[in-house]
């Protein structure tokens, strides 16, 4: 199913509704060429598209360094054994602070 308006379209799916929306965009194609080489992309919106998503994910990764992990021996002790031997009850919970 496909609800359209002017300018926005609303695709059901199995997490809900994803929404697209059309758009001009001044765009420097010279720029554009340059990250569908670098992004191994061919149309313009999948360069657009895989651009703002590599921009989240670098955000998020920037946030993620930032937190502190305090890890106890014990914790580093659990880390440091094997997985056999986690899968036999070993139960490590990091904790993590902003």
């Amino acid at each position: 199913m496909l609800v359209d308006t002017p300018s926005i379209r609303m695709h059901p799916n199995r997490k809900g509704i994803h929404m697209t929306k059309r758009t001009s965009l001044n765009l420097d194609f010279a720029l554009v060429d340059e990250a569908k080489e670098v992004l191994e992309t061919k149309e313009t919106t999948e360069t657009i598209h895989k651009a703002l998503r590599e921009v989240v994910r670098n955000e998020r990764l920037r946030r993620l360094s930032r937190r502190r992990f305090d890890f106890s021996n014990e914790d580093l002790d659990a880390l440091r054994t094997s997985r056999s031997e986690n899968a036999a009850g070993v139960s490590v919970s990091p904790r993590a602070t902003a």
